[in-house]
């Protein structure tokens, strides 16, 4: 006697599954491409970020080195704790970090998720054997991207049993149009996981399957923003007054710009998709334009007003007591 297995057990098995590929493959790339830039970073951070111009270009960079937005703030938010750099220019690291980090969502877009068993294998066979560091950080780095496209794929493989499912395609047909939905659940899905490339990566999944539509998916990129910040904030909980502030830098400029995300819907969803048929691309690769053209928005706004912006968080972000104020005395906005 054969028996079917109910389409629900297989999603949400693939779901599981992939997301924890997914995650685990992100986290696992950072950490492979951190350690072996470790040193590296901080110098680059104290000594490169001497002015504005500089603190944003290091934070890019180095966020395009490590894909990790969360490793660099967390490690901004110590150093301007300890009175390293100034506050203004975390700022710049910031805004520069923001843009690094869709460097993953852009190559998760690509259709290469059949590379993902073989990295697996190469990954394992380096991260194991090989005796050198660098070989088994560059097997961590390879393993990592094994995880991801490997978490893609079996995403991807949910696809028709959705579909075929009609209690959970109905769901899909009901809240994947409101992009006020999507952004809560991108919020909360990665405050939870710590990645914003691993629901990033999810999205697309979901938009180019045609589970969501493109208001939606903006809805999970701009909510994907938001839920970031959260590290940052518990990066700070035992830092001082100018590791709270850094925080709140990276958290308010991230709300501002989903509100004004908010408010402009359309023209911004117009620029997307004209940017994206402007460059040859179909729309496979519109959820990862989109990540990358918001935070560069996000950046070109800020970067100039950027000292009124850091007046303002000193203006709202005040120490409830006194008790360290002529240790802090000295200005580092």
């Amino acid at each position: 006697m054969i028996y079917m297995i109910n389409p629900i057990f297989i999603i949400l098995f693939n779901f599981l599954t992939g997301t924890l590929c997914l995650v685990y493959g992100v986290n696992l790339l950072s950490e492979g491409l951190e350690k072996a830039n470790t040193e590296k970073l901080k110098k680059i951070l104290t000594t490169c970020t001497g002015s504005l111009p500089k603190a944003f270009v290091s934070g890019a960079f180095l966020t395009a080195l490590v894909q990790s937005s969360t490793t660099i703030t967390v490690i901004t938010v110590g150093l301007v704790n300890s009175g390293l750099i100034t506050l203004s220019n975390a700022a710049g690291i910031i805004y520069g970090a923001n843009i690094g980090t869709t460097l993953t969502a852009q190559l998760m877009s690509f259709k290469i998720t059949e590379i993902g068993l073989p990295a697996l294998v190469v990954g394992l066979l380096l991260g194991t054997f090989s005796k050198k560091r660098s070989l088994r950080n560059l097997g961590k780095i390879i393993t990592g991207f094994g995880f991801i496209f490997t978490g893609l794929n079996t995403l991807n493989a949910s696809v028709p049993y959705i579909k075929e499912s009609r209690f959970v395609y109905n769901i899909f047909l009901k809240y994947g149009k409101s992009p006020v939905a999507g952004l809560f659940i991108g919020m909360l899905a990665t405050m939870l996981v710590h990645s914003s490339s691993a629901t990033v990566g999810f999205t697309i999944v979901l938009f180019n399957a045609g589970l969501i539509d493109f208001s939606t998916a903006i809805g999970l990129t701009l909510g994907d923003n938001i839920g970031t910040c959260f590290t940052a904030h518990t990066a700070g909980l035992g830092g001082n007054i100018w590791a709270h502030r850094t925080a709140w830098v990276h958290t308010l400029y991230n709300v501002i710009c989903v509100i004004a995300v908010l408010i402009f819907f359309r023209p911004f969803a117009d620029l997307a998709q004209n940017v994206t048929l402007m460059l040859g691309q179909d729309k496979s690769r519109l959820v990862a334009n989109t990540h990358t053209i918001f935070n560069v928005l996000g950046a070109v706004i800020f970067l100039p007003i950027n000292k009124y912006y850091i007046n303002f968080i000193n203006t709202i972000i005040i120490e409830r007591n006194n008790k360290n104020k002529s240790k802090n005395k000295k200005k580092r906005g």
